[in-house]
């Protein structure tokens, strides 16, 4: 039987799959820099880096990619159990606050102060992941 224990694992593992899966994938599917994201930071330090905007879309799209590949290895590890190495699921969590860093940085960059809060909670969502993640393993070593 699958216990509570488990299951918040296997939640905190599909919420990310989902929000990270998807994002990633539209990125993926645009076929190259989509015009909101070059009208969101063509006036910005951004377009001068080389390749123009394509530097900061693509590095967004790979990052989110790995934590999605981070999250399905969590998975297939059986890292949901409750005696089991949460090693991935933490990368995971971890890569994914760095990731909404860089989101914040971005629309805070372009005036968007809403979305800007949104990135704030998501980043401390991922906090409050992290350290139930971690109070698991702490339990399991100890």
């Amino acid at each position: 039987m699958i216990s509570t224990e488990n299951l918040k694992f296997i939640a905190i593992n599909l919420l990310y799959l989902t929000t990270f899966g998807l994002a990633s994938l539209r990125k993926w599917q645009a076929g190259g820099v989509p015009d909101h994201f070059r009208e969101q930071f063509g006036e910005s330090w951004l377009e001068i880096l080389p390749g123009d905007l394509a530097l900061p879309y693509y590095t967004i799209a790979v990052v989110e990619s790995l934590i999605v590949v981070l999250f399905v290895i969590s998975l297939f590890r059986m890292e949901w159990k409750q005696s089991a190495s949460k090693k991935f699921l933490t990368y995971g969590l971890i890569l994914s606050l760095f990731t909404f860093v860089i989101l914040a940085y971005g629309l805070r960059l372009s005036g968007q102060f809403q979305a800007t809060a949104n990135a704030f909670f998501y980043f401390g969502c991922t906090l409050i992941a992290l350290l139930i993640t971690e109070s698991s393993v702490d339990k399991i070593d100890s």
